[in-house]
């Protein structure tokens, strides 16, 4: 912290920033596993005065400390500390997240927060993210690293729904666990996805760039120069995507632009419109931009709890649509989480109302990629608004996060729909478009409410956001739940027009209209230019028709925003008739007419005559009034009623309008008051019978607690009897136990004890109330106070086994907690038992058990009559059954040979060790195994038998080896009686062939061939060999000067037999001395080639080889026929040939090979 402080003197904190700068930035970075690496890496290119702050949070073993602060520290010379609660955040300073802890921040410093136990999943990048998008807006940045999960995506949602910069780890950087990165990036809402190297570049031109641009302000030379080429960005929109944002609100679209302008450090509104022109998938960017919102399940819980309590029920009607789905449209559903909702919401009340009801749920989006997302239905497991009891009801685990239950989402469909262009779904019972129409200027919220108004049945349902209402659809919907915007669809008395959706149109001719409708027509126009001026209203006084020709001659609509209401529109000189009248025909159900109203129109006095009339009759109260106005002629001289000036009728109406409104109030007030002192009197009558009730119920109370102090009196008098007897049984109970037990209070002090426990303890009389660590114990064991503490604790039972010290005895130390009779832990009881003898069996079976566990020999216990108690891995391995198909099985039926058995089981039945006897028993796999048997008694204390041991010992392979050493002792005559042949024959021809001078060398040599050959087989298996072996052993010491060989060998591996294995290896041994005596091995550039094939014969198979030499000097046909040639075809049973070409000697070998082990 001393290194922090020394460091951070020159840094500013963030209330400093706002004063300098009005958007500071601040850097919240997260990582997982992998992420040291990163965080190094990201520091060691980061500059020390970059005027940001920087937020580490890494998911950390909350038990360890951990050694992030010092890793950073070694990159940087910013201040680097462990982030504390309430701390001011500073300018290049590095704050990092302790372990188990959370780490957000407001009111500019840092909130440092412990977790509760027990310790859930927590995401702590996702809480330091959102904490930074909420509180700092566009000065937010957020970085996800390397790191295994999902925490952090919904952060950085956050983010970029404040306008702040996202950036993600690229995944081929050194990110050895990229699945955070990942899952950020694929919200499409990264900003960019660059390795650890290339941020902090990026960060410093971004607040570069952050410090240059100023926000926009209304009227400001660069909100004009921007609201200038909205047109032109939302042309460029519709052309490349195929959306339209011309009618939304100009606000949101203009900081919108400004944020993709700030990404790219573009100040020109000119240059980022030519940027878009060129760079396409900026474009797609800025369309994703536009598209940022934020959606959660249930977001708002309150709202949909009023929908299912207001709204639901309306779905549930009885009726003959009870038959056909439930049918819901979600236009701007992002990624579906509002469509699930829905979706949970009414499977729970069709749970509760037990019904079982079809429903098609539509969500729309303009996004495909958040549709995309929402039919994949997969979220993170930091998604929120779900409650505990919802995700385990209604979500299954789909790895890493959890995915709607199949009937959830069998419900929904998701399809690419645009509300604005594209024309509605119909006959829906529910619409919800909550948080939409926020965004979009009045007159296409008037088109989208007439647009869910034609799409929704009679009295269905529309659920809006909270900030949204119905000043241009008041009189499409009626109000269900004001403050949480539930409304209802009103019935029109004209249908409500599709508006005009540029997808849907189609061309049809018009029609011609009939000749009577022609006529009909033309009376009504005629009618229509004679007949007075009137509006048409709803109970709501909203205008929904006017008369054509002079109704504007008594309209005077006020300033400020259009309104269709008809006292915003009249004379005021007519406002207090009409206002009678319409009061008159939509309370009472009468027409109205008032004479003479004398007004002022274009500066001259006129008569008007006001009518009003109902248009559903005038016997019934209608939802619909027509008021006309009558111009009348009146004679000269006489004037109209009412005949005020325009001023005078306004000010008087004013007057009595404030006067009513005032005694409205006051009697209003004064119906609370009596109201009020109405319910006070009645509530203090009731009180006053209840006091009195009480104090009869208190008297018959008094008198039976009397009657019954007199039981409880005796009762208590026996049981003090039973009390003094059960404490007379206790006491001789522990004076008489061998068990050494004492009983310590919370404290640890002694309370009582056995006199077995002054045994191990040095206890006496005087030793009641003293802790029991200072009584000197004879018991080695150190932790005895720490153990009866987390005894009393956790109200649990301990085991340990202790040893007294130098004694070699052995206890089991046993800890209860004390409980009182009413259950309440008021010390612990300890109780030692000595163990010393069963531990000393213990370790005596163990040992025994060992022996038996790894014995190689089957070793079996019997009952007397031959079932089978123990099978150990021994017997297994012989017999191939395990033991649970072995144990109680009888020996004879499981194994054979009954004779043997019965013979050997008589004889240890009569206490005798019977055995050991070869004999032939059956594996389980039906093969025979020879084995050697033996059967001893098991006797009790009383020298009874009570059950036998059997051994058994596969004696196959003692067998085999038997008959080897035979048939070996045979081979070995036999070779020793080959060899000396050929060493006969090989004495004979060398003397007949070789000067007397020479005949010791070229013996011997023929010898050492010999003896070649003769070494193979004794490493192999006295058998065979193989003849690349034979052909290798002769031909390896001829090499170049450089050690490589002169020589190759190619062919399969041809098994040789004894007999034809001597011969071939002489053979070679000839051709070998001869080419470095005349042939290719006598010149330094000589190579000898070896090649052999082996194919089917008619005895068995044939092996047929040639031997090459090159590069020697030029060769003759001999003259005679030499010592290998004659030992070849002597021993070889096929032709050899031998070609003198001057090239080189040619040896071809075509012989009969026997199968090895046959000569």
């Amino acid at each position: 912290m001393a290194r922090g402080e020394t460091r951070g003197n020159g840094s500013k904190d963030l209330q400093t920033i706002r004063g300098e700068d009005k958007r500071p930035l601040v850097v919240g970075i997260g990582a997982s596993a992998g992420g040291l690496e990163a965080f190094a890496s990201f520091f060691s290119k980061m500059p020390a005065d970059s005027g940001l702050a920087f937020l580490l949070v890494q998911h950390l073993d909350p038990d360890h400390k951990s050694i992030l602060t010092e890793l950073i520290s070694r990159q940087t010379t910013m201040a680097v500390t462990e982030a504390v609660d309430d701390a001011p955040i500073r300018a290049n300073a590095i704050f990092v997240i302790p372990p188990d802890a959370t780490l957000t921040i407001a009111d500019g410093r840092l909130r440092v927060e412990r977790p509760a136990p027990p310790r859930r999943t927590r995401f702590p990048i996702d809480s330091l993210f959102t904490s930074l998008a909420e509180n700092l807006g566009e000065g937010a940045v957020g970085i996800i690293l390397s790191g295994t999960g999902s925490d952090g995506t919904l952060g950085v949602r956050a983010i970029k729904t404040h306008g702040g910069l996202a950036l993600a780890q690229a995944g081929d950087d050194h990110a050895p666990l990229n699945g955070m990165p990942q899952s950020a990036a694929a919200t499409g809402l990264v900003d960019d996805v660059l390795k650890v190297d290339d941020m902090p570049a990026r960060l410093i031109e971004y607040a570069r760039h952050m410090q240059g641009v100023a926000p926009l302000k209304d009227g400001d030379g660069a909100r004009r120069d921007l609201d200038d080429h909205l047109a032109t960005i939302s042309a460029l929109l519709r052309t490349a995507i195929g959306h339209d944002f011309g009618q939304y609100k100009r606000n949101t679209l203009a900081r919108r632009v400004q944020r993709r302008m700030q990404v790219l450090q573009i100040e020109s509104v000119p240059e980022f419109i030519e940027r878009l022109r060129h760079d396409p998938p900026q474009l797609q960017l800025l369309f994703r931009e536009f598209l940022i919102g934020v959606t959660q399940f249930f977001r708002d819980p309150e709202a949909f709890e009023a929908l299912r309590v207001s709204g639901l029920a309306k779905l549930f009607e009885g009726g003959p649509e009870t038959l056909e789905p439930i049918r819901i449209w979600v236009p701007a559903c992002a990624t579906g989480e509002e469509v699930y909702s829905i979706a949970i919401l009414l499977s729970e009340e069709m749970e509760r109302r037990g019904v079982a009801r079809q429903v098609q749920i539509f969500g729309t989006d303009i996004d495909d990629v958040a549709v995309a997302t929402a039919r994949t239905a997969c979220y993170p497991a930091t998604m929120t608004g779900v409650s505990s009891e919802r995700l385990e009801r209604w979500f299954a685990p789909r790895g890493d996060g959890f995915s709607p239950i199949k009937p959830i989402r069998e419900m929904c469909v998701f399809s690419v729909h645009s509300i604005i262009r594209d024309p509605p779904f119909s006959k829906l019972d529910l619409i919800s478009c909550r948080n939409l129409m926020i965004y979009l200027d009045g007159g296409l919220q008037d088109k989208v409410l007439r647009c869910f108004h034609y799409a929704l049945r009679p009295g269905r349902l529309l659920f809006l956001g909270p900030s949204e209402g119905l000043a241009h659809g008041s009189r499409l919907f009626s109000v269900i739940d004001k403050r949480h915007r539930i409304f209802e669809r009103r019935q029109t008395d004209t249908p409500t027009r599709l508006p005009d959706f540029p997808s849907a149109r189609i061309e049809t001719p018009e029609p011609k209209p009939a000749p009577d409708d022609r006529i009909e027509r033309n009376v009504r126009n005629a009618l229509e230019k004679h007949s007075p001026a009137y509006v048409v209203v709803d109970d709501h006084y909203d205008v929904v028709r006017f008369s054509g020709g002079g109704i504007g001659r008594y309209l005077e609509p006020a300033g400020g925003p259009p309104s269709l209401n008809l006292f915003s529109l009249l004379l005021r000189t007519l406002r207090p008739v009409v206002r009678t009248a319409v009061q008159q025909v939509f309370g009472e159900g009468r027409s109205f007419v008032e004479d003479q109203i004398s007004v002022r129109i274009d500066g001259a006095s006129q008569a008007v005559k006001v009518i009003a009339e109902p248009l559903g009759g005038g016997q019934e109260k209608g939802r619909l009034c027509v008021i006309a106005f009558q111009a009348l002629i009146l004679p000269p001289g006489r004037a109209g009623k009412h005949a005020n000036e325009p001023t005078d009728v306004a000010a008087r109406d004013s007057e009595l309008q404030a006067q009513l409104f005032a005694a409205t109030t006051d009697l209003e007030a004064a119906r609370e008051e009596a109201a009020s002192a109405v319910e006070e009197q009645q509530s203090i009558n009731e009180e006053l019978q209840s006091s009195n009730e009480e104090l009869e119920t208190a008297k018959e109370e008094m008198q039976s607690i009397n009657e019954e102090l007199q039981t409880v009196n005796a009762e208590l008098s026996n049981k003090n009897d039973q009390l003094m007897r059960s404490n007379s049984d206790l006491q001789n109970l522990l004076d008489s136990t061998d068990i050494a037990t004492v009983f310590l209070d919370p404290e640890l002090r002694v309370k009582g004890y056995t006199p077995a426990m002054t045994e191990l303890f040095h206890l006496r009389d005087a030793d009641r109330g003293r802790p029991l660590d200072e009584v000197v114990s004879r018991i080695a064991y150190g932790d005895l106070r720490q153990d009866v503490m987390t005894v009393l604790r956790d109200a649990r039972t301990m085991e340990r086994e202790v040893e007294i010290a130098h004694g070699g005895t052995t206890y089991i130390m046993r800890m209860r907690p004390y409980r009182t009779l009413d259950g309440v832990i008021d010390g612990v009881v300890i109780t030692f038992v000595d163990i010393s003898g069963r531990k000393a069996m213990e370790e005596a079976l163990r040992e025994h058990a060992a022996i038996v566990e790894f014995s190689q020999d089957a070793l079996i216990s019997l009952t007397v009559d031959g079932r089978i108690r123990s099978w150990n891995p021994g017997a297994e391995r012989l017999f191939g059954y395990d033991a649970a198909q072995a144990c109680g099985r009888n020996i004879v039926s499981l194994l054979g040979d009954a004779g043997v058995h019965e013979r050997l089981m008589a004889q240890a039945k009569g206490g005798q060790i019977a055995g050991p006897v070869a004999t032939t028993w059956g594996r389980r796999d039906g093969v025979k195994v020879d084995v050697e048997i033996a059967v001893m008694p098991i006797k009790a204390s009383d020298g009874a038998i009570i059950a036998l041991a059997l051994s058994a010992r596969g004696i196959a392979e003692r067998i085999e080896a038997e008959k080897h050493r035979t048939l070996m002792v045979h081979e070995l005559g036999h070779r020793v009686k080959n060899a000396l042949a050929i060493v006969q024959a090989i004495a004979a021809q060398t003397f007949k062939t070789t000067p007397p001078e020479e005949f010791t060398a070229t013996f011997s040599d023929r010898l050492a061939a010999l003896a070649k050959t003769h070494d193979l087989l004794t490493r192999e298996d006295c058998q065979a060999a193989l003849l690349g072996d034979v052909i290798q052993a002769e031909l390896a010491p001829y090499q170049n000067a450089a050690g490589a060989p002169r020589w190759t060998c190619e062919g399969p591996d041809v098994l040789l037999s004894a007999k034809i294995l001597f011969a071939l290896g002489m053979a070679f041994h000839e051709l070998a001395t001869n080419a470095a005596k005349y042939g290719a091995f006598s010149n330094p550039g000589g190579r000898v080639d070896v090649a052999w094939t082996q194919q089917s014969g008619e005895k068995g198979s044939r092996l047929k080889l040639d031997w090459v030499e090159s590069g020697g000097p030029p060769v003759a046909t001999p003259t005679r026929r030499g010592f290998g040639t004659k030992l070849i075809s002597g021993c070889l049973e096929g032709d050899v040939v031998m070609n003198f070409d001057p090239s080189g000697l040619r040896v071809s070998i075509d012989t009969e090979l026997p199968a090895p082990g046959t000569g």
